[in-house]
């Protein structure tokens, strides 16, 4: 794997790209960033409004909030990311961006638990079309020894559009109910698409690559850039873990609204300041320091590449135990937010890790196959698998009968003060326990982690 203190001389840029352009470039890919991950913070802060009005299940929920949006965003994102590596990504990134925002908004009028799954759906094939061609397009404008601090601020998009996202909706929600909060905060989206349009342009390939980085004509088939990245030890390391932490990640990310209104009584608009905090502090201070961290310790070896996503997840795990028993709000969302910056480690090494694999041609597949696994897996099965364990360890805990039959929202409102009561504690206990569970996946990840840094080791020794 190619080490990101690379000094090979590289090819001279055009004039059309100077400095104030690439500065444009990465404030537009911010916000891009910051209204693809809207959508998923709607869902997540809101969650509870939308379970009591829709009348969900956990495990629908969880539904809503992963597989229903990952299910295309995986299907299609490998052929855009095919054509992303022929065709102009400025405009694939624009279509796509115009077309999450339209679905988005759209969610707003869901009339049950089927027609918001196809809308989430909806979300899921525009927002296919923004994350390779982005990266691909980055990588040509700035040089491997930079790429790890780049794809660092792409990534600040989502802790913005995390702590927008939260605190609108939460206060929208709260005061006009999470119909409007979603209509409303997503629509502005369509404005960032035009601009994305109409002011940038489409780089040559490998414009910032070395002579020998640089791939000539068409790009390589799938299947060898494919085999080609499977036959290196540390990327299949890399991907389980990369599989695993995500699952832990964005699992635990889906109920974070509901467990703090469960466990501690906190109202929609509360919980939104929560999340806000949470992801806001959490993604943007874990992609800092790895991102930026990562291009420095890097030129000590490329093994680190593995050693910083394999100590963060480490790490993590401890403070996210201590959270989620916590018996106070504040002191659960403090251990949270060390436990979240860690795990964040993970990501912006990995995804350089994947690019530096491969030249000019290749890194749209690349980047497609980093997103593939964190959307299928992570952001898809995650949710669900949380939901579907809370709805297990609810079900054990309750004393009263069948906890799906006797708690259902239907029954529940006709139920005695005592069921009720029951009820709640059963849903707190199961989500809490869900939580508690997840951070094996954490450990897991970290072994995965562990064991590409000692393939890179080997590789290079």
């Amino acid at each position: 794997m190619q080490s990101s203190s690379v000094t090979d001389r590289t090819r001279p840029t055009t004039p059309e790209f100077g400095r104030l352009y690439r500065v444009w470039l990465l404030v537009l890919t911010v916000a891009v960033g910051a209204f693809g991950f809207i959508d998923r913070v709607l869902i997540s802060t809101l969650g509870q409004a939308i379970k009591e009005d829709l009348g969900l299940t956990d495990f629908q929920l969880g539904i809503l909030g992963g597989l229903s949006f990952a299910i295309l965003y995986s299907t299609l994102g490998l052929p855009i990311a095919r054509l992303a590596e022929r065709k102009s990504r400025v405009n694939i990134i624009s279509v796509s961006i115009a077309l999450f925002s339209a679905a988005t908004a759209l969610c707003g009028i869901a009339a049950g638990f089927w027609h918001l799954f196809l809308l989430r759906v909806g979300v899921g094939i525009g927002e296919a079309g923004v994350q390779s061609p982005t990266v691909s397009l980055l990588a040509d404008h700035f040089p491997p020894s930079r790429r790890g601090s780049v794809i660092t601020v792409m990534k600040l998009g989502s802790p913005v559009g995390s702590v927008v996202g939260a605190l609108l909706a939460g206060w929208i929600g709260a005061k006009y109910g999470w119909r409007a909060a979603i209509i409303s905060i997503a629509g502005p989206g369509l404005i960032v698409a035009i601009l994305f349009k109409t002011t940038l342009r489409e780089p040559p390939r490998g414009l910032s690559d070395s002579q020998s980085e640089v791939s000539a004509g068409d790009p390589p088939p799938l299947k060898s850039v494919l085999q080609m990245m499977s036959a290196v030890p540390e990327f299949r390391q890399m991907l389980l873990g990369l599989a695993l932490v995500t699952m832990e990640l964005f699992g635990s990310g889906a109920f974070y609204s509901p467990f703090f209104m469960r466990a501690y009584g906190l109202n929609l608009s509360q919980v939104g300041v929560y999340y806000a905090i949470q992801s806001g502090v959490a993604a943007t201070a874990g992609f800092v320091i790895a991102g930026v961290g990562v291009d420095l310790i890097s030129k000590r070896g490329a093994k680190w590449y593995a050693l910083v996503p394999a100590i963060g997840v480490a790490l993590s795990i401890p403070f996210n135990l201590i959270g989620y028993s916590a018996t106070n709000p504040t002191t659960a969302a403090a251990f949270l937010i060390c436990g979240a910056i860690l795990i964040f480690f993970h990501n912006v090494p990995t995804l350089v890790a994947f690019q530096n694999m491969v030249t000019s041609r290749m890194r749209a597949t690349a980047a497609f196959v980093f997103f593939f696994v964190t959307t299928l897996v992570g952001v898809g099965l995650g949710p669900a698998l949380l939901g579907y364990v809370s709805d297990m360890y609810a079900h054990a805990v309750f004393g009263q009968g069948s906890f799906a039959r006797v708690c259902s929202p239907e029954a529940i409102k006709l139920a005695a003060p005592g069921i009720q009561r029951a009820c709640a504690d059963a849903s707190t206990t199961g989500i809490r326990l869900a939580l508690l569970t997840s951070t094996v996946l954490a450990a897991w990840s970290a072994v995965h982690y562990f064991l590409a840094a000692r393939a890179i080791q080997r590789g290079n020794s």
